[in-house]
């Protein structure tokens, strides 16, 4: 089962380098902002997402990010179904990040 962090749990531990912010929205949703140092261009609904998945560390942490958590917690359940074990959903995505 994932795991989701929230708002104050996923700022915690990007500042401190624990975990790799993973963006799963669309080139236009990431053009309205995103989390700083999150990774991008893991377009979850073109498929992006499958393009990238080599280039990351099964042994890292992860949170997925999308617009409200969905598309996010699929990703997530995709990258544990592949042998990741520390991934997390970022629970409400940007709308969350943003309020």
């Amino acid at each position: 089962m994932i795991q989701e962090l929230g708002k104050e749990e996923l700022q915690s531990k990007l500042k401190d380098g624990t975990i790799t912010a993973i963006d799963v929205r669309t080139a236009a949703e990431i053009a309205e902002g995103v989390i700083e140092g999150a990774l991008t261009g893991f377009d979850w609904n073109s498929g992006e997402f499958y393009d990238h998945v080599d280039s990351l560390d099964p042994t890292k942490e992860y949170a997925l990010i999308c617009r409200s958590g969905a598309r996010s917690m699929q990703a997530a359940m995709a990258l544990e179904s592949m042998g990741f074990s520390n991934v997390y959903n970022f629970k409400g995505g940007m709308m969350a990040w943003n309020s």
